[in-house]
């Protein structure tokens, strides 16, 4: 599936009232495909939270400028740059010490959530494989399912972004129970 397959897909979903995706990108074209994943999302009118365990946000922000992607109602939760000594500067940002720190994620979402203008909202995890290295894969599931159904229950579009090469069957049986749909698997 290409990356404009998915975009359509996820906007599907989101229009049939889903609350809860796994999408599924091949290494290869990850981070790309997060960045036009956003860009679209945002393009249309919604307003969301990115939280990245793969790249601080400071680079992120650079490519989502680069592909003119408007971050008036977007932020973030990054759980990178605090642990690697990165930019911590950015108002729009809120850096998590280290990614073992799951409580402090949801937290964090929280505050964010308040910010937010759009009534249509959204947020992107990236990714969860990047969780499976910092926690057992019991409290990584237990994580996921506390999130997915936090984000439902404030319908929340959510997309839970995870590696096709990195996730293992039982993280993906994982994610098929939980979400209302699997994109790009």
């Amino acid at each position: 599936m290409s990356v404009a397959d998915i975009a359509k897909s996820v906007i599907k979903s989101i229009n049939e009232g889903d609350t809860l995706a796994a999408v599924s990108l091949p290494a290869s074209n990850f981070h790309e495909g997060t960045v036009k994943l956003a860009t679209v999302l945002l393009g249309k009118k919604l307003g969301g939270i990115y939280i990245t365990t793969s790249r601080p946000s400071s680079h992120i922000i650079v490519e989502l400028e680069e592909a003119k992607a408007n971050l008036s109602d977007l932020y973030f939760v990054d759980l990178v740059s605090m642990t690697v000594g990165g930019n911590t500067e950015d108002a729009r940002t809120l850096f998590i010490e280290s990614p073992t720190m799951l409580e402090s994620i949801l937290l964090n979402i929280s505050l964010l959530e308040r910010r937010l203008k759009s009534k249509r909202r959204f947020v992107l995890f990236d990714s969860i494989n990047g969780l499976s290295i910092y926690s057992e894969p019991k409290v990584l599931k237990e994580f996921i399912n506390v999130l997915g159904n936090s984000m439902r229950i404030k319908a929340i579009y959510t997309m839970l972004m995870t590696v096709e090469e990195q996730t293992d069957g039982d993280l993906a049986a994982a994610l098929e129970l939980l979400s209302d749909t699997m994109i790009g698997v």
